[in-house]
């Protein structure tokens, strides 16, 4: 009974393992495109390999490498992504993701042109303010109506 409930709790400790990885030095400001960006300009190719459970913690240590780097850039697109099983492992990921991405220095991170929308097409959408209330007269800055 002590053994299954070893193996339960270490089942479980392990599965909380998940999500592990989290952004540093402000990697969570670079900008993932889906396709090759149009006025940018292409400063390397980094490869990443780890082992973890999720694809997501594998993006967000490829990203905290690339801003590692000497030259960060502020973009990057991932050209290429696979697996491959982890030999002879007990305990922890069965498998290693390796990710390829081209870093980038784009004016615009957060609009950028890319070729799979022909450079057509914006990623990030500007907000439209349609009006604006006054609010200076009255007590404290506010109408009495409720400004």
């Amino acid at each position: 009974m002590k053994k299954a409930l070893a193996f339960c709790s270490l089942v479980l400790a392990l599965a909380a393992c998940g999500g592990m990885i989290k952004p540093e030095n402000g990697s969570q400001y670079l900008t993932q495109l889906d396709a090759e960006p149009i006025g940018c300009t292409f400063l390397y190719k980094i490869e990443s390999e780890v082992s973890v459970y999720d694809a997501d913690d594998a993006r967000t240590y490829l990203e905290n490498r690339i801003v590692d780097q000497a030259r960060p850039g502020n973009a990057y697109w991932i050209t290429s992504q696979r697996t491959r099983p982890n030999e002879w492992v007990i305990f922890g990921p069965e498998r290693a993701f390796i990710l390829v991405a081209n870093v980038y220095d784009c004016p615009h991170p957060n609009s950028v042109r890319t070729a799979a929308d022909g450079g057509s097409s914006i990623t990030a959408t500007p907000i439209l303010v349609e009006h604006q209330i006054n609010c200076s007269g009255a007590m404290y800055g506010g109408q009495t109506g409720g400004c």
